[in-house]
């Protein structure tokens, strides 16, 4: 028997390497004004971006992440569902027969505005269908 100790090659940790054309090498410096700077800022965090994240999304011109949703729009949206569930309980009482004071046409546009409504909270844009 030998006193050889075999010394296993260890390997690297980390995250494997990114190709060439891919790994971020190059780095640019810019000049900002401060009113500058507090607006890049300001819309780095609108998209919830770190600002050179944000930088490169705009020059690469790729398309910007959907903003995060405020949570009082959240709330907002969750209270306008109980709204809408309301509002579609008292057409189908309408349809039914059960209930005689209301507009048949109201309840519908009601519909309509809490959806457009609801869907502002989150940011998206109405269909016109």
């Amino acid at each position: 028997m030998t006193d050889e100790v075999q010394n296993p090659i260890k390997k690297r940790g980390g995250r494997p390497r990114l190709p060439d054309d891919v790994h971020r090498t190059i780095r640019r410096e810019v000049w900002l004004s401060p009113v500058e700077l507090a607006d890049l800022k300001a819309k780095a965090a609108a998209q919830g971006l770190r600002v050179g994240e944000y930088m490169r999304l705009v020059i690469t011109e790729a398309r910007l992440p959907t903003p995060p949703v405020p949570p009082i729009n959240l709330q907002a949206w969750q209270v306008l569902a109980r709204l809408a569930a309301n509002a579609n309980q008292y057409q189908w009482a309408i349809n039914a027969g059960k209930a005689h004071a209301w507009d048949r046409d109201a309840i519908p546009q009601l519909m309509d505005a809490i959806h457009t409504v609801r869907l502002a909270l989150l940011g998206v844009e109405a269909d016109d269908d």
